[in-house]
């Protein structure tokens, strides 16, 4: 019976009714209960294989909430896609296979950019996302320009300090060795302020970067790291990989073009067609087993691994605030950022990115591939932790078939309970009307006695 038939019945009722009772109707009552109570998460400080660190049940994580994202467990397709950890989601074929690199010259003149919110990793439909949605205006494409922004956060950080709130811009392909270059001209205008421009991959954390800090822009800093997921622990981290080069310009003041060649055997940086810094694979530390302290071996060589980037990463532009973050990352990038000015505002420009892949996949590959992703799907909608700016306690993230209801979607969000509360809603209001309607007759007529 449809909500229109309902309202119908119940306005020719509640007419009757008010024509011929002189007494006061039944009070209708009406409630509707969702569990929303937090679970407390369980976290560990490093990074463990087969453990999704805030699932509240610990281990990996389960069937209804299949894919893990930076310790959340979810069944949401953004979750699925990238940044999912295939070790500590239900199965490795719950998260979406990496995407294979594909040649690109974008001038950002009508790039295909995709907001994060609602982006399911796709890589048919757009070449690019934005890796944080909280500061949706901080991405722009205006005069053929990628334009990045960093404004001053409302809160202060966990240091107590004014930060600026940055974003990210990041390739939606994955590339696994090759050469990517880009037109530059960093926003980083005052002490503590990061331009960056690297190649990361989450998990396991590879990665290669060119950072430029407002506490020297004329300054190109190199570095590159080797299996450092985002929740590992800081004090396992090797920083000794990092590089510095005077370029005699003001990176601020105008373009410049940067270069990364990452091959099987060698990595070079340039600045404006000149090599700034070189490395080669086998100058690299030898990786270790951290309990037995023997060296592993690369089944693929026979040889001893090498501490070397060589996992598929993503291209990625980016600011963020280093000078008001913790102490040593502040005095690394500046300190104090200046945010004497409420509205300031740094800025990232980029004019082109040229992508020459070592591999090459299908670029039409059908997305989610046969086999991949959560074992249900639904049309959502989702709000999940992590993403929509839900607090770390939440928990699983997951679809009820029971209770056509997400657990962290508010009642009033839902659409598909928007129709069924409307109807409640409209037959509340009509026996409300009708109550009122009866008791000021039955006092018109006590007065007309």
């Amino acid at each position: 019976m449809t909500c229109l038939k309902v309202l119908t019945q119940v306005v020719v009722v509640v007419a009757l009714s008010v024509a011929r009772t002189h007494g006061s109707p039944s009070p209708a009552t009406l409630s509707t209960s969702v569990n929303l109570t937090p679970v407390a998460p369980v976290v560990s400080s490093n990074v463990t294989e087969g453990f999704c660190r805030n699932h509240p049940g610990g281990g990996k994580c389960p069937e209804y909430a299949p894919c893990c994202l930076n310790g959340y467990c979810s069944d949401d397709p953004r979750y699925c896609s990238v940044g999912c950890q295939p070790k500590n989601s239900w199965k490795e074929t719950s998260c979406f296979p990496q995407t294979y690199c594909s040649n690109i010259h974008e001038e950002f003149d009508q790039p295909r950019l995709a907001i994060l919110r609602t982006f399911d990793g796709n890589p048919n439909d757009y070449d690019f996302s934005r890796s944080i949605d909280y500061n949706a205006d901080s991405v722009a494409v205006q005069d053929s320009k990628l334009k990045i922004a960093m404004k001053l956060d409302s809160v202060p950080n966990s240091y107590g300090r004014p930060q600026g709130l940055g974003s990210v811009v990041s390739t939606t392909r994955f590339m696994q060795y090759g050469k990517v270059a880009a037109r530059i001209k960093t926003g980083s205008s005052s002490p503590g302020v990061v331009s960056a421009f690297i190649i990361r991959n989450e998990d396991p954390g590879d990665e290669i970067d060119f950072e430029f800090v407002g506490r020297d822009p004329s300054e190109a800093q190199t570095n590159f790291y080797y299996r450092t997921p985002p929740d590992m622990n800081t004090t396992l981290i090797d920083y000794s990989n990092s590089g510095k080069e005077p370029l005699g310009v003001n990176t601020v003041l105008d373009f410049h073009d940067y270069e990364i060649e990452w091959m099987p055997d060698y990595l070079i940086w340039r600045v404006d067609g000149k090599v700034i810094r070189s490395i080669f694979k086998n100058q690299t530390k030898n990786d270790f087993d951290p309990v037995s302290g023997a060296s592993i071996i690369d089944q693929a060589t026979g040889q001893i691994r090498k501490k070397y980037p060589s996992t598929p990463a993503r291209i990625q532009f980016g600011i963020w605030d280093g000078g008001q973050g913790q102490e040593g990352t502040a005095a690394w990038a500046g300190h104090p950022t200046d945010w004497s000015k409420t509205n300031q505002m740094y800025e990232i420009q980029v004019d082109y990115i040229d992508i020459q892949c070592f591999y090459t996949g299908n670029g039409t590959l059908k997305w989610p591939p046969p086999g991949y992703g959560p074992t249900k799907t639904h049309a959502g909608p989702y709000y999940t932790p992590g993403l929509d700016g839900l607090p770390s306690n939440a928990g699983d993230s997951h679809y009820n078939e029971n209770l056509p209801l997400h657990p962290y979607v508010p009642f009033y969000k839902n659409p598909k309970l928007i129709v069924p509360a409307g109807c409640l809603l409209g037959i509340a209001l009509i026996a409300a009307a009708a109550i009122e309607v009866t008791k000021r007759r039955r006092l018109a007529r006590v007065r007309w006695q």
